[in-house]
């Protein structure tokens, strides 16, 4: 009797110091230690966990069950996680606070799964995505290397919350993504005309995942009208898909020109990676501005432009390129030696 109210007396202990583990997870100063003492106990500390995990917060706070995904994910109780994301909840909460903390969450669990391949996390993280795209689930569905997780990923380029991880998720998948991302930069959605936000967003990141990747010569005759899209944005990474892919020299000098007037229409933001492009490919650049100058093109004259391109050209001179050419006509060149550009 007395060896059993001992063993009994441990479990108790144990089960006590799991519990008080788990609800220093919340403090903010102790959380960290909380997870090592968690580990510390081992198998032990499981089912609690797994009791704390599933219990949805309304208020929001997502750090203390992130804390016990770590805890899990440690003990290796992955069977754990697994199982909270075949559970998650199929439709959106309701509640914008207690959404976010869900899906920070689901995150949390899907990035420490990333390591799996098997069938169950796979179904599991793919069910999540079909409903939105979340960025730790994205990862997770990029790391295992499926190919029928490629139009889930594709999905992920939709969000500015998402896009980033989706195109690397995406890169890793090289030839067998190129067509689908094709197919989604050339269709506008619904249509060119009343095309939506997120279907620009889609297609700006669908051309940036193919400068990573490549485009063969076949199907950058797909993209090349790209270049002329009403959309400026569109248009700009076009012609930087032309000079980061190496395509033929006459495209490459058609995509700078087209640059270079694009800058008379381009945000702040767009302007700078224009001349970002611009800088990268100088001696081209310098070649395409005295034609310009040559045909007395006046797009090189107007204010904006000049200025980008005063500052391509500031960078060049920084980095001990020549400049002087820069502005002169053909016979100004001819004759002159080193004349310095002029604003």
């Amino acid at each position: 009797m007395g060896q059993m109210n001992g063993f009994a007396g441990q479990v108790k202990s144990a089960d006590t110091a799991v519990a008080e583990a788990i609800a220093r997870l919340a403090a903010l100063r102790e959380a960290d230690r909380a997870v090592l003492d968690l580990i510390a106990l081992g198998r032990a500390a499981i089912l609690q966990l797994r009791e704390f995990l599933f219990r949805r917060e309304p208020s929001g706070l997502f750090e203390p069950r992130c804390n016990a995904v770590s805890a899990l994910a440690s003990l290796r109780a992955e069977d754990v996680l697994v199982d909270f994301l075949e559970r998650a909840p199929a439709v959106d909460i309701a509640d914008p606070i207690e959404r976010t903390g869900e899906d920070a969450v689901i995150n949390a669990a899907a990035r420490a799964l990333r390591h799996r391949r098997d069938d169950a996390c796979f179904s599991a993280l793919m069910r999540i995505a079909e409903q939105r795209p979340m960025a730790g689930v994205i990862e997770a569905l990029g790391d295992m290397g499926r190919d029928l997780a490629v139009p889930r990923l594709i999905e992920g380029l939709s969000s500015d919350f998402t896009s980033g991880v989706a195109s690397a998720a995406l890169s890793k998948f090289s030839s067998k993504s190129r067509p689908m991302l094709i197919a989604v930069a050339l269709k506008p959605q619904p249509s060119e005309e009343f095309e939506t936000t997120t279907s620009r967003r889609m297609r700006w990141s669908a051309l940036g995942v193919l400068a990573d990747i490549g485009v063969t010569l076949e199907e950058w005759s797909l993209l090349q009208p790209l270049m002329d899209a009403r959309d400026v944005r569109l248009a700009a990474l076009a012609c930087r898909l032309a000079l980061v892919t190496r395509q033929p020299l006459l495209d490459q000098e058609e995509a700078l020109g087209r640059l270079i007037r694009l800058l008379k229409s381009a945000d702040w933001l767009l302007t700078l990676q224009i001349e970002g492009w611009l800088a990268e490919n100088y001696d081209l650049t310098l070649r395409i501005i005295n034609r310009a100058v040559d045909r007395g093109d006046n797009t090189v004259r107007d204010e904006a432009v000049r200025t980008a391109l005063l500052r391509v050209i500031g960078s060049a001179a920084a980095r001990g390129l020549s400049i002087s050419l820069l502005g002169q006509s053909e016979a100004d060149r001819n004759g002159a030696t080193n004349c310095p550009v002029k604003a």
